[in-house]
């Protein structure tokens, strides 16, 4: 018997050094929780793949759309995998949980705030087949056409649906919200004539509104999109409260080990401190905004606060 364990035990051994080398090669997954072609999957990609190039990071993109990013924060928040990670709009988690009366979640406990990575401001765009080059242009429309109130967004309960139901209310025309599963099919319904208007990411709707295949009317922001200087704000047309700069960040399981934590927050910041995907994100629109774990953590924390004090101000919570 003592003979057998000496002759099996360097195998053994020798097999659990290949598989522990082979768990340390798995990829980690970065869950995008919607579709494929808006703002979101592009930044997601252009991270994995500067995160690829150091050789020290093996990351794969996976899209998980569905209930405004809901379906793709539960997989990674009941998960004890620490190879996964999902990036998302802050509005998922800190105004989502507002408005949806189904989503429970805790900012204290569900999540671990990983990395930010760049903000933006968001859009009112239609399509140059509707006769109008101003936003009171396209509401006066809107106010006599129900075929041409309605607006498109990434889904139910986010930033871009409040700003489409506070728009309406305050200008006191009946606009009808169509939420899909990301902003990319609501890009393209635009573009497909389905729909007259979509709210979206500035940095999604540029492409489209550089080459004319989309018309922008107006941003939000404290101060024009210098991306988008010709749209006025929203704010300069007379809209109280719009004055919205939205963030992408990255967050893990809350099993994830304050140090490895520690290690992502290093690693996603030199990405976006390196010239290419800088570049990358700054042609798109976007502005890298790196932070470090506990900054961001408690800028989530602060946004939930503030968003939840907002909704209830507004006296509509848009739930769902």
């Amino acid at each position: 018997m003592l003979m057998l364990i000496r002759k099996t035990l360097p195998m053994f051994l020798a097999a659990c050094m290949t598989l522990g080398a082979h768990a340390a090669e798995l990829p980690t997954t970065l869950v995008v929780g919607f579709q494929a072609g808006g703002g979101l999957d592009s930044v997601a990609r252009a991270l994995a793949n500067e995160l690829n190039k150091t050789g020290k990071h093996k990351v794969i993109v996976e899209n998980k759309p569905g209930a405004s990013g809901i379906m793709a924060i539960d997989s990674v928040r009941n998960s004890r995998n620490n190879a996964l990670l999902v990036i998302m709009p802050g509005g998922s988690i800190t105004m989502t949980p507002h408005t949806n009366k189904h989503f429970k979640y805790d900012p204290q406990k569900d999540l671990v705030p990983v990395a930010r990575l760049a903000t933006y401001t968001l859009g009112v765009a239609v399509s140059p087949d509707v006769n109008a080059a101003t936003l009171s242009q396209f509401l006066k429309l809107a106010g006599n056409s129900q075929k041409l109130a309605a607006y498109g967004t990434a889904g139910i309960g986010l930033s871009p649906h409040f700003i489409g139901e506070t728009i309406a209310e305050q200008s006191k025309v009946n606009l009808v919200h169509v939420p899909y599963k990301g902003a990319g099919p609501a890009i393209n319904d635009a573009l497909g004539k389905q729909i007259p208007a979509v709210i979206s990411t500035v940095p999604s709707l540029l492409p489209m509104v550089r080459d004319g295949r989309l018309k922008l009317l107006a941003t939000t922001g404290g101060h024009r999109d210098k991306h988008a200087p010709d749209a006025p704000t929203l704010k300069e047309l007379g809209y109280s409260g719009l004055e919205i700069e939205e963030w992408f960040g990255i967050l893990a399981p809350a099993t994830m080990s304050s140090e490895t934590v520690k290690q992502w927050n290093t690693a996603i910041n030199d990405a976006l401190n390196s010239k290419s995907l800088h570049d990358t994100l700054t042609l798109q629109g976007f502005l890298p905004a790196p932070m470090s774990a506990g900054d961001f953590r408690n800028l989530v924390l602060h946004d939930y606060a503030m968003w939840g004090k907002a909704l209830r101000n507004s006296g509509n919570t848009f739930s769902n």
